[in-house]
């Protein structure tokens, strides 16, 4: 999806969970899996959950995968991140990558990399010190974004909405039928909005492109 490396969205349905772990150190890694996959952790390597319910807290010193119906975190993350789910809620830190996708996603958190984003409907807060993408319908971004940002709005009933009212600190691109820019927001660098009607607020370092009925995801800004 657009980009994205996703872990599998279908969850395991099984009647009671189970854990596994391997390797020692450094490399001691865990996967759980079940109908409800909850863990607080503590390991050095990779942890890798799927389940209906997904719950995992803690710090896992390499990569997190999680995949689930609904999946709520509040880990320290040393590695990637990769989380898909139709309800997403994390308030961890993540000092790789992170790929996130699903229906409902809910985000406070700290990023000391790149985001890449995909859902119907995003709600965004905490930093973001890499370069930030989004796939998304009804958006919200309230966070600091300290690189560049593109955010691509789609969806079945158009390019849907943008709510801006965050830091947004190198520059970056903003398409959606409806953008609302909040007299929060502060922008530095260049920008270009897409929209149907060119927003109030536009900061002065931006160009605005009407869209007139044209798809977010299928032209070049």
């Amino acid at each position: 999806m657009h980009k994205l490396i996703l872990v599998a969205t279908t969850a395991l349905a099984v009647s009671a969970c189970t854990y596994s772990h391997h390797g020692s150190g450094d490399d001691r890694s865990i996967e759980g899996a079940g109908l409800v996959a909850s863990r607080n952790v503590d390991i050095a390597g990779d942890a890798e959950f799927a389940g209906m319910i997904v719950r995992v807290n803690g710090d896992v010193g390499r990569n997190l995968s999680m995949a689930g119906a609904t999946v709520r975190s509040d880990a320290k993350v040393g590695g990637d991140l990769e989380a898909a789910a139709a309800r997403l809620r994390f308030t961890g830190e993540v000092d790789g990558d992170a790929e996130l996708a699903g229906a409902s996603i809910d985000i406070d958190a700290t990023f000391h990399n790149n985001v890449s984003m995909a859902g119907a409907k995003i709600e965004l807060d905490g930093l973001i010190e890499g370069e930030l993408e989004i796939f998304g319908h009804n958006v919200e971004l309230k966070g600091d974004v300290m690189g560049p940002v593109e955010m691509i709005g789609e969806g079945d009933e158009g390019n849907g909405s943008l709510v801006l009212s965050g830091r947004f600190m190198s520059g970056g691109t903003f398409c959606a039928s409806e953008i609302e820019i909040k007299r929060s927001a502060e922008f530095s660098g260049d920008f270009v909005f897409a929209a149907d009607a060119e927003p109030a607020n536009l900061p002065a370092s931006a160009v605005f492109e009407a869209l007139d009925g044209r798809e977010c995801d299928r032209i070049d800004l």
